[in-house]
């Protein structure tokens, strides 16, 4: 694994925009280009078969400890409040179906992949990890920067395509409602997945998630008309649904959630300290518990849920800023992060890996400025040779 710097593409900012991609630039909380043109990490194919074990291996223990969490009562420790319980436990017990997740690992070429954490119901950068970067690989090709027998770990586009396939045909799945904030990520994000879905046979339709609607006596969520909403694949986390005014109705619809309800168990940070628990020897899980001070040597403490970096402890410093700090803390072993020299200071990979199902099918790579991944990491492209 080594990073490499590239001048940048002729139009890239065009190339992105023409695959939907419009966020690539700096924005007032994102001072640092969020795409970056500048770079590109290279990989071996026995890198990317170790990883590729190694994920596929953490994706069947996320899902073992995911049903440990539920079938022994621990949903509680993980965040998850007491109404929502049974309809958590009711969403496993149907097996409804998942379409993606994303392991995010730290990996430093010669030792174990070290899963950080999960992103189970709301994984993004999806549009740049399956589409972006294998545009950038075919024009670094054509312009004869990258070898044409280079490659890239990246099925995803494929992957997610035959997801949809197999939940039309093997789970009867007919129809979809995607919703999602309007955010130029969040939307692009859904999208992306609507027209995979589309191509797959589904018919589907979109709504804001502040369009959504509840009626009095009516089983299921509304869209504008009023009709009901009978599968619902929802980019908006269940712990913003459940602490909002209406948040029981989350626990009481009979509409189906794509991602599942029992996506909110692998959303917790706390199924850190579970998949510990039950795998206390596979140096890819660092240890972690629900209780903080008790894990010996560095530890980072978390919130049960948070994203962008938010409320982040690392040893020795304050907590990072975020809307999460009212959560309770977990506490996870530190690991180093692989450190790269750039022109403006020092850069901090973190690996994510997609499965589509429980099928692992790709890369994408979050850059960091420092030991947290916050906003201003930058999604960098890669390839194999």
């Amino acid at each position: 694994m080594r990073r490499r710097t590239f001048a940048p593409r002729p139009g890239w900012q065009e190339r992105l925009e023409a695959v939907g991609m419009l966020w690539h630039g700096t924005a007032p909380d994102h001072p640092v280009p969020y795409w970056a043109e500048d770079a590109g990490y290279q990989f071996s194919a026995a890198e990317v078969s170790d990883l590729e074990r190694t994920a596929q291996r953490l994706t069947g223990q996320v899902l073992t400890a995911t049903e440990y969490a539920i079938t022994q009562g621990r949903l509680a420790e993980l965040g998850i409040p007491d109404f929502m319980e049974d309809a958590v436990r009711e969403s496993w017990d149907r097996d409804d179906p998942s379409v993606y997740l994303r392991l995010d690992l730290a990996y430093c070429p010669g030792e174990p992949p070290r899963l950080l954490e999960v992103n189970g119901q709301t994984p993004t950068s999806l549009l740049e990890a399956a589409v972006c970067q294998w545009q950038w690989l075919e024009d670094r090709q054509a312009a004869a920067e990258l070898p044409s027998q280079a490659g890239q770990w990246n099925t995803l586009h494929e992957a997610l395509g035959e997801q949809w396939a197999h939940l039309r045909s093997e789970r009867s799945l007919s129809e979809v409602t995607f919703s999602s904030a309007l955010s130029d990520e969040d939307l692009a994000t859904v999208t992306y997945l609507r027209e995979l879905a589309n191509a797959a046979g589904l018919q589907t339709a979109y709504l804001p998630v502040d369009r959504l609607g509840l009626a009095p006596h009516e089983p299921y969520l509304l869209d504008g008309w009023p009709r009901p909403i009978r599968n619902l694949m929802w980019l908006w986390p269940f712990e913003f649904a459940w602490d909002a005014r209406d948040g029981e109705a989350l626990a009481t619809t009979r509409t189906r959630f794509i991602e599942p309800l029992w996506k909110a168990v692998t959303s917790s940070k706390g199924l850190l300290a579970v998949l510990h628990d039950l795998y206390p020897d596979d140096e890819s899980i660092l240890p972690a518990s629900l209780t903080p001070g008790t894990l010996k040597g560095p530890a980072v403490q978390k919130p049960l849920y948070s994203r962008e970096g938010q409320n982040i402890i690392l040893p020795g410093q304050a907590m990072t800023p975020g809307d999460y700090a009212g959560y309770p803390l977990i506490e996870q072993a530190y690991t180093e992060l692989p450190t790269y020299p750039a022109p403006d200071g020092p850069r901090y990979p973190v690996l994510g890996v997609w499965a589509a199902g429980d099928e692992v099918c790709g890369l994408g790579i979050r850059e960091g400025r420092g030991r947290v991944t916050d906003n201003r990491a930058s999604f960098v492209p890669h390839w194999t040779e």
